[in-house]
């Protein structure tokens, strides 16, 4: 059973089975499935081990996208939930009628962290951020965690988890839909030999591809970003296998977190996901 709008529901009122249900593109329902999953059985209780997830808690997701992830976190009882994109017309023509039709009350829109405005009303607004899969293809994090700072309530966190560029398909190389772009850490290859493998890719992913090898985010470089921004390093996790695997391929993937193997040199840098919580001091 679980709460949903106050109500407790039986599990065949569970959005993901309802998604599916709906005339949707099979990406779309994988999408929806594999976020919801996600923050259902490892970011929600994450921040609740950590005793810092409000009951009534205010959440935004930055990088949104489909909008899975705000969904279960409205039904543990977020009082308000905003998701932001660059991709306009995914929040118009998906995220917004799919939740909607679903009853939910989540609001989406378009606005780029590093270059708009903060609109007032955001400011100082959210107990809970999160910035999933979204950090490793900003050109500047520190700007990007200095504008989300703004929008933080005294004491609050915000979530950040990524591929560092150093893991096996830090590179998302496998975008390019080759048979050498499906070897990981092949990315890794001197320009000359890994940019000619990206311009014999899919032109649609060519550019963002590259944009990711300029920008090589790294843990490191988020731990410094988040020390310019003025924010703590709550805890920090480092994955061998992704939580999110399971629910993206539907099969019994484990996650496997490093744990102390993460003091290891070099073993940061080669894992497939880096997790933080960040707060902002009080």
């Amino acid at each position: 059973m679980r709460a949903i709008f106050g109500q407790m529901t039986t599990p065949d009122l569970d959005p993901v089975v309802r998604s599916e249900q709906m005339d949707l593109l099979p990406r779309t329902k994988r999408n929806i499935r594999m976020q919801y999953r996600l923050a259902q059985h490892t970011l929600i209780p994450w921040l609740e081990h950590l005793h810092i997830l409000p009951a009534h808690a205010s959440v935004c997701e930055i990088g949104c996208a489909e909008g899975g992830v705000l969904a279960a976190f409205a039904d543990h009882g977020a009082s308000y939930s905003l998701g932001t994109d660059i991709q306009e017309p995914l929040l118009r023509l998906v995220s917004t009628p799919v939740w909607n039709d679903l009853g939910y009350n989540i609001t989406f829109t378009q606005h780029d962290v590093i270059y708009d405005s903060i609109p007032p009303e955001w400011q100082h607004r959210f107990d809970v951020v999160l910035l999933r899969d979204v950090i490793e293809h900003l050109d500047d994090p520190g700007i990007a965690l200095k504008n989300i700072a703004r929008i933080m309530k005294p004491g609050g966190v915000v979530v950040v988890t990524f591929p560092p560029y150093t893991s096996p398909f830090g590179g998302h190389q496998q975008l390019l839909g080759t048979k050498l772009g499906g070897l990981p850490f092949v990315h890794l290859l001197p320009w000359s030999l890994f940019g000619a493998m990206v311009r014999q890719g899919d032109p649609v992913n060519q550019e963002e591809v590259e944009r990711l090898h300029k920008i090589r985010c790294s843990a490191h470089g988020v731990v410094d970003a988040s020390m310019r921004a003025g924010m703590n390093i709550l805890d920090q996790r480092y994955f061998g296998l992704r939580p999110v695997f399971q629910w993206k391929y539907q099969r019994s993937i484990p996650s496997i977190e490093l744990g102390a193997l993460a003091a290891i040199p070099g073993m940061k840098a080669i894992a497939m996901e880096a997790a933080f919580v960040l707060q902002l001091p009080r």
